[in-house]
C-alpha cells in the first residue's frame, strides 16, 4: 500500500549535528515507508519521481524551511497536474517557520512516531491547507526584498542561529544610533514599479523592503500576515514606505497594525499577483530563506499550488 517517503538532508544545521539521524528515521518508518538522503537538487527531482511513481500518500520532509522550499519546487514540477502527496514537516532546522505555522512540534523522530500513530488509528490527524508563492519559478511561502535581503546575506557570512541573528540585529541597531556605515548599506530606500492583479499602482513607490506571505508567521513567531491564510487564492504583503533613518523606531509601531491598509509607513495588501519592478535593474531577495537574485529587476509573485500539511 502507498506509505511514507521520506527526504533528509544531511547538509541542515541540525542534521550535521546528528549525521545518525537519518538511518534513525529510517528504522522508526521501517516497511511503512522509504528513505531517501538528498545531496543535491538532481537528487530531489531524482526521489520526486520515485516517490511519485511509488505513489506515495505521505511526502516527510527533514529539513530546513529552505530544503522544504527546494523540495516542494521539485515535486510540484513533477507532478505537474498529478495532485501532490499530503506533506509532513519534521522540524529539521534551525528556524522552522513553517513547521511552527502549523504548530507542530517536537524532534524529527517525535514527529515520525506520531504520523505512525495516526497511521494506525492510535491517535487523530489533522490536515491544513498553505497556498504556495510562485517566484521565479521556485515555490515557497515567505518573500522579502530589500534590506530583508541584505540580512540574510550578511547573516548567511557566519550562519550563527537564532542567537547569532539576534546579535546581527543589535549590530545593525548600534550602526543606526552611531551613524556608521554597516546601516546605511544594509538599510537604504529603493524605487519600484508595482502592479496587482494585472492593476498597475498609481505611482512610483519608495520603499526599504517588501514582503509577501501565505503564512501568517514570520520567523521567531512575529504574526506579520495574519490575513494571509484567511483565502487561499491570495497572499498577504506589505511595503515599508519610510525612511532608512526612521525604521528603527517606526517600524515597531508600524507592525502593531497588520491589516491591509496604510499605517506608519507601511502599506498592506491582499493580492493574487504582485509585479515588482526595480528600477535599479537589479533585485535580490529571498524566498524562505533562500537567496535568489532577478537580473532585470523585474519579479512576478503568484499564488501558487496549495499543499496540504499533516499536523500531528
Amino acid at each position: 500500500m502507498p506509505g511514507i517517503g521520506i527526504i533528509t538532508n544531511p547538509f541542515s544545521k541540525l542534521n550535521k549535528k546528528r549525521p545518525a539521524r537519518g538511518r534513525l528515521l529510517g528504522y522508526i518508518v521501517g516497511q511503512f515507508g522509504n528513505l531517501e538522503i538528498t545531496n543535491s537538487l538532481d537528487d530531489i527531482g531524482r526521489v520526486a519521481a520515485l516517490f511519485k511513481e511509488q505513489d506515495i500518500d505521505i511526502l516527510a520532509i527533514n529539513g530546513g524551511d529552505g530544503t522544504i522550499s527546494r523540495t516542494l519546487t521539485a515535486f510540484i514540477r513533477t507532478y505537474a497536474e498529478t495532485p501532490l502527496p499530503k506533506v509532513l514537516i519534521l522540524r529539521g532546522g534551525t528556524i522552522n517557520m513553517l513547521a511552527d505555522n502549523l504548530g507542530i512540534r517536537g524532534t524529527p523522530e517525535e514527529i515520525l512516531v506520531r504520523m505512525l500513530e495516526c497511521q494506525s488509528g492510535l491517535r487523530p490527524m489533522d490536515v491544513s491547507a498553505y497556498a504556495t508563492l510562485s517566484v521565479g519559478g521556485q515555490y515557497g511561502f515567505l518573500f522579502g526584498n530589500g534590506f530583508i535581503a541584505r540580512f540574510l546575506a550578511e547573516f548567511y557570512k557566519n550562519k550563527s542561529g537564532v542567537l547569532g541573528s539576534l546579535f546581527l540585529v543589535f549590530k545593525i541597531y548600534l550602526s543606526w544610533i552611531f551613524s556608521r556605515s554597516k546601516y546605511r548599506e544594509m538599510v537604504h530606500e529603493e524605487k519600484y514599479r508595482l502592479s496587482f492583479d494585472g492593476q498597475p499602482a498609481s505611482a512610483e513607490t519608495t520603499s526599504l523592503a517588501i514582503m509577501a506571505s501565505s503564512v501568517q508567521r514570520m520567523p521567531l513567531g512575529f504574526k506579520l500576515f495574519p490575513a494571509a491564510t484567511s483565502n487561499l487564492s491570495k497572499f498577504q504583503m506589505f511595503s515599508l514606505e519610510m525612511s532608512a533613518a526612521a525604521l528603527p523606531w517606526r517600524l515597531p509601531l508600524a507592525c502593531l497594525r497588520n491589516r491591509p491598509g496604510r499605517f506608519m509607513g507601511k502599506t498592506t495588501r491582499l493580492a493574487s499577483t504582485m509585479m515588482i519592478a526595480n528600477t535599479s535593474g537589479r533585485q535580490p531577495y529571498t524566498l524562505d530563506g533562500e537567496l535568489f537574485e532577478a537580473p532585470t529587476g523585474r519579479l512576478a509573485i503568484e499564488v501558487g499550488p496549495v499543499v496540504q500539511f499533516v499536523v500531528v
